[in-house]
């Protein structure tokens, strides 16, 4: 049995604060804890957490444990439970740049919604590079790091709840929604940039990603092995990444992103002409042993580099004469041209390995504006006006 009470407490100074006391037996001995808090407010709330806590077994003993001190340890946890080397790379990126500097050193049990809505705000407001503002997506990634690492810190019996659950952060929908406009090419600039590229040594890869919608690190992993060139598909079972200045080669992060696209004739076509030319390539060289089953690779046989890719593309654009985008715009382009075109939605988020068909139409569903119109006519249409 537990009670407690909360009450004002003031230095010799002249400061003011609000105490939360809770007390309790234990093993026939009388234990108590004594949390500080800046509003009577504050204190109340936390008061009546430890009391619950304590009637269904989730209380927790008072430490002065730091953000900085457990974020530390939870990170080399991740590590140890085989966590992918670019999602633990992004935590500590984020804790070390966000975190850290405004909240490493707040004990972790004191953290409260509030202080992850001022970090969201401030960072809002300019926490990124030379004071420039975060975007919604960004903050986002913040809060979602936050909140793992909160939910981790509460299924140990760390901290009562996770404080994160309770904050104002950016929802991803809205990050998206409020973000950096799309860019994609109609049919005829990508026809034309396509045409530009006839002959050019990553005339392949480039025509592989406008027309499959496949991500870049997807592209840079696939292999001879994933390419089915009998039945005109190709299978994604690993993704490349660059982590430290090292190649990361892993498998897909999601079940759905593990999938098999179909290809086009010509697609397939240019795929085994690509593959007759880097095999003679490699031969002339002596390298063909060096080569390891890699799609795409450089001039000596060793697999490409995401930001070589990124550069080479945009070189071409510059001579394509069409509208400068980004290398992941194809995969923009790719899925909007299926929509304009029709395809269901469904299809089109297995080719692009979304999580889900919410996701694709999210994303794209301004691309599809004449589906209304039509939906509209086919309802009336079911009428009987006689």
């Amino acid at each position: 049995m537990s009670n407690g009470t909360v009450y004002r407490r003031e230095t010799p100074s002249g400061a003011s604060s609000w105490v939360a006391h809770v007390a309790w037996y234990e093993a026939g001995k009388r234990r108590q804890m004594k949390r500080t808090f800046r509003t009577k407010k504050d204190a109340q709330t936390s008061l009546v957490e430890f009391l619950a806590a304590h009637q269904t077994g989730r209380f927790v003993e008072s430490s002065k444990l730091t953000v900085r001190n457990f974020a530390d340890a939870w990170l080399d946890g991740l590590v140890n439970q085989g966590r992918k080397a670019t999602t633990l790379n992004g935590y500590r990126r984020i804790i070390d740049s966000y975190v850290a500097p405004r909240l490493g050193d707040v004990a972790l049990q004191d953290i409260k919604a509030s202080d992850l809505d001022s970090l969201y705000a401030e960072l809002l407001r300019g926490g990124g590079a030379n004071g420039r503002r975060l975007s919604l997506t960004s903050v986002h990634h913040v809060h979602a790091a936050l909140n793992k690492m909160l939910n981790d810190a509460e299924r140990k019996g760390v901290v009562i709840r996770n404080v994160a659950r309770l904050a104002n952060a950016p929802s991803l929908t809205t990050a998206r929604s409020k973000g950096l406009e799309m860019t994609v090419w109609t049919p005829e600039q990508l026809s034309q940039f396509l045409r530009s590229i006839v002959g050019n040594r990553n005339e392949a890869l480039f025509r592989l990603l406008a027309l499959t919608g496949m991500r870049r690190g997807e592209a840079i992993g696939l292999r001879w092995g994933d390419v089915d060139f009998r039945l005109g598909h190709v299978s994604i079972r690993q993704a490349v990444t660059v982590v430290d200045g090292e190649e990361v080669v892993a498998a897909p992060k999601t079940r759905r992103s593990r999938r098999t696209i179909d290809i086009d004739a010509e697609t397939a076509a240019l795929l085994e002409a690509h593959r007759q030319t880097q095999r003679d390539a490699l031969a002339r060289v002596d390298l063909t042993s060096a080569f390891d089953d890699r799609v795409f690779a450089n001039d000596v046989g060793d697999p490409m580099r995401p930001d070589s890719v990124g550069q080479a593309f945009h070189r071409l654009v510059d001579k394509a004469d069409v509208p400068v985008i980004r290398l992941h715009d194809l995969r923009h382009t790719h899925a909007s041209h299926l929509l304009a075109a029709g395809i269901n939605v469904k299809v089109v988020s297995e080719r692009l390995g979304h999580a889900s068909v919410s996701f694709t139409l999210d994303t794209y569903g301004h691309v599809m504006p004449g589906q209304q119109a039509e939906a509209a006519a086919a309802a009336a249409g079911l009428l009987v006006t006689k």
